[in-house]
């Protein structure tokens, strides 16, 4: 949805980082604008011709399905689910070789907020996700403890930007100083849109070039448009431990509108950033398919 949901919601903040997990069955692409979409980042992912993570993952986590949206036709919309993403289609009159012909859920601000978007100004309250959003499954953070983190538009202190991401997000919600990675220029916060501070990493990851599929050939050109892919910043960037494979690690999140972003410094260059799999966790609070979460501190 390019019309962006927001609502009276608490401050916000959500990242992350998560194993990939086979939890749902194989299945087909089921829309052409959506294979077309898939494959410009992905194909060469799956191809082996690009060493970068996935933008959407190697393959959908759920069929072509019909959801509820007010303005769709009949009252329903096209979409369908992938590890790091969802696609949907709001306007199938619309041009379908236009890049907003295929939009790119909200889910991360529906997840803490717990409000489920139906409509462009239409919302169904299911509570906020006690899904995991960083590391493995049944532990903290969870999009639920990641509300009060939330900020859109941001106020970020001017005196914060040229200076490393040292929050420490501890259990109980409250912030502390964390400066064992305070020399790793790529924690660097520098103004981003939205009047937040992202870390340089991020930006960078955002802003790459690489291969790409476009018009049935591969070219090199700028791998993402931001906005489209990620959206804009809606909280700081913190640091967190979580586990990942059973090994707990720091990791440096930050949520954008349609993605959430982590840096872990132990992954190999290339996999340093990568994107949560924001698909996953909305797709299992959404159709309620035994998502293990961390219980209310």
């Amino acid at each position: 949805m390019k019309k962006r949901m927001i609502g009276a919601i608490a401050t916000v903040a959500a990242t992350a980082l998560i194993t990939l997990q086979p939890v749902f069955a194989a299945t087909g692409i089921g829309n052409a604008a959506f294979q077309r979409t898939w494959d410009r980042q992905d194909k060469a992912v799956l191809e082996q011709n690009s060493g970068r993570s996935w933008t959407w993952g190697p393959e959908p986590i759920s069929p072509l399905r019909r959801e509820t949206y007010v303005e769709g036709v009949e009252g329903l919309r096209p979409v369908q689910y992938f590890d790091k993403s969802r696609m949907e289609i709001n306007d199938p009159t619309a041009d379908p070789n236009q890049q907003w012909y295929v939009t790119n859920g909200l889910l991360p601000i529906e997840l803490m907020s717990g409000r489920m978007q139906i409509g462009n100004s239409r919302f169904e309250f299911r509570g906020p996700a006690r899904v995991s959003a960083i590391g493995d499954q049944g532990q903290f953070p969870t999009y639920a403890d990641l509300l009060p983190l939330y900020q859109n538009p941001g106020a970020v202190n001017p005196g914060d930007l040229g200076k490393p991401a040292t929050g420490y997000l501890n259990v109980d919600g409250s912030i502390s100083g964390f400066s064992d990675f305070a020399n790793d220029p790529a924690t660097i916060l520098v103004r981003g849109e939205n009047n937040h501070g992202v870390a340089k990493a991020f930006v960078d990851f955002m802003n790459q070039q690489g291969l790409v599929y476009e018009n049935g050939r591969y070219v090199r050109g700028q791998v993402y448009d931001p906005i489209f892919v990620f959206g804009l910043p809606v909280s700081g960037a913190y640091w967190v431990k979580a586990k990942v494979g059973g090994k707990e690690v720091p990791i440096l999140f930050q949520v954008f509108e349609r993605r959430v972003l982590t840096y872990n410094p132990a992954n190999p260059p290339a996999f340093r950033v990568e994107m949560g799999n924001v698909g996953q966790h909305y797709y299992q609070w959404r159709y309620n398919t035994g998502a293990t979460g961390y219980p209310a501190p």
